[in-house]
């Protein structure tokens, strides 16, 4: 080995042991602060269980219910609860707006509005628990094409159902991972 081989060897050991020094306390710091995951664990206590005791109440429409199968999916890995604590309640409105606007006034983007306020309510006491408000705008262009225009609709009511049902899963999760 010469000895330009043995510095470039020696500086990457110092390297990584100054690394080690600098992660280790940073390590220990955030173990120590009470920090756990939000999916981490499991039990009777663990935040999976707490959505499992989640019953989903049925919502109107045909986009209410894809937003409900979504949810079921989210929260339920071994089937549906049998009494559950909790009842989440919720509607759901949409709204157009035309955007992009030609020469002629015909529109060539529209953007989609989604809402969903919510509720999860005690079963036991019939207390609201919590209450939040989840909505989503997507935009999407608008076709000539009949079925085009309609499939492209669709396409963006499906992924603003999908990003509702992301965030109500995250916010439902947070409020029962803190231990109510």
């Amino acid at each position: 080995m010469s000895s330009s081989d043995k510095k470039t060897s020696d500086a990457t050991k110092r390297r990584g042991l100054l690394a080690l020094a600098t992660l280790a306390p940073l390590a220990l710091a955030v173990s120590g602060c009470g920090f756990q995951p939000l999916y981490g664990g499991s039990g009777p206590n663990s935040v999976a269980a707490k959505l499992e005791q989640v019953d989903i109440a049925p919502i109107p429409e045909r986009y209410g219910q894809q937003l409900r199968n979504l949810l079921i999916d989210r929260f339920y890995t071994d089937g549906r609860p049998g009494n559950p604590r909790y009842r989440l309640d919720m509607t759901l409105t949409s709204s157009e707006q035309k955007l992009a606007l030609q020469k002629d006034a015909t529109a060539v983007r529209a953007q989609l509005l989604v809402n969903a306020p919510y509720r999860l309510v005690d079963n036991t006491t019939g207390k609201v628990v919590f209450q939040s408000n989840a909505r989503s705008y997507v935009s999407y262009n608008i076709l000539e094409q009949q079925y085009a225009g309609l499939a492209t609709v669709d396409n963006a009511y499906d992924r603003a159902l999908l990003e509702i049902s992301n965030d109500i899963t995250s916010r439902v999760s947070m409020f029962l991972g803190r231990g109510s």
